[in-house]
């Protein structure tokens, strides 16, 4: 991959995860296309701003050239991917007529249901999209594609004891599509994590240890600053942990 493919996949990686900054960085002063598709899914920085439901990066995206009505290879507008009505409302769309379609993802990622994150289950459109019906289904009832391991991730040593249950495709079980999926649904700066550890005491370090694991693991991340709580947390998406496959 050469170096303008490699800032694209940036800017739809920083998109996917609500990066503003990046994207400014990317488009303003490094000039990169905001249309850039990924040559297998087709998947344009917009169609992952709108699917992730980040608004800030849906309307900057648009302020900045980008096209409403590129297609992914599944046929979807970015618009056809959210059902959040201030991000339909920023792509000219009338809430109240528009389908969301399901288009497959490499992670389909469970958010977390405490009210201070921006996405609460109510509105999460990767639980609306596991029935065929888009409507809510219990996470106990939701059907997990074949193709998807399940994991339960927590942060170590934090107020909060409850799990969370998060999904990697089976393709893309590396350690740093693992770490990346582990910080965003906890909204961990990857900079404070010292380690993930497969509980109750193994570390992860390796491809191969993320390949051994299997369905329902129980993880954590273990931070540094072991005083950060739950209520405290600092959403800053792994910036110094390098993308492999995954694909933005």
């Amino acid at each position: 991959m050469d170096a303008i493919q490699d800032l694209e996949e940036e800017l739809r990686e920083a998109s996917c995860v609500g990066d503003t900054e990046s994207l400014k960085t990317l488009v303003e002063v490094k000039h990169v296309n905001v249309n850039s598709q990924n040559k297998i899914n087709g998947w344009t920085a917009l169609h992952w701003g709108a699917k992730r439901n980040h608004a800030a990066v849906v309307s900057y995206l648009t302020e900045h050239g980008a096209d409403k009505t590129v297609l992914n290879k599944d046929g979807c507008q970015a618009s056809q991917l959210t059902s959040n009505k201030d991000i339909l409302k920023i792509l000219g769309i009338d809430p109240e007529t528009v389908e969301t379609k399901h288009s497959s993802l490499p992670i389909t990622a469970s958010y977390l249901s405490h009210p201070e994150f921006p996405h609460s289950r109510k509105n999460d459109v990767a639980f609306q999209q596991r029935e065929p019906t888009h409507s809510f289904t219990h996470p106990a009832t939701s059907r997990v594609p074949d193709n998807e391991v399940v994991f339960k991730a927590r942060i170590a040593n934090s107020d909060e004891k409850d799990f969370i249950e998060v999904e990697l495709n089976r393709d893309m079980l590396t350690f740093d599509a693992l770490f990346k999926l582990l910080c965003s649904e906890l909204r961990v700066d990857g900079k404070l994590v010292c380690k993930v550890r497969k509980l109750p005491d193994t570390i992860v370090r390796k491809d191969k240890d993320v390949r051994r694991l299997t369905d329902m693991q129980e993880l954590e991340l273990v931070l540094s600053n072991k005083a950060i709580s739950a209520s405290s947390r600092n959403y800053n998406f792994c910036p110094n942990i390098k993308s492999e496959q995954i694909l933005y």
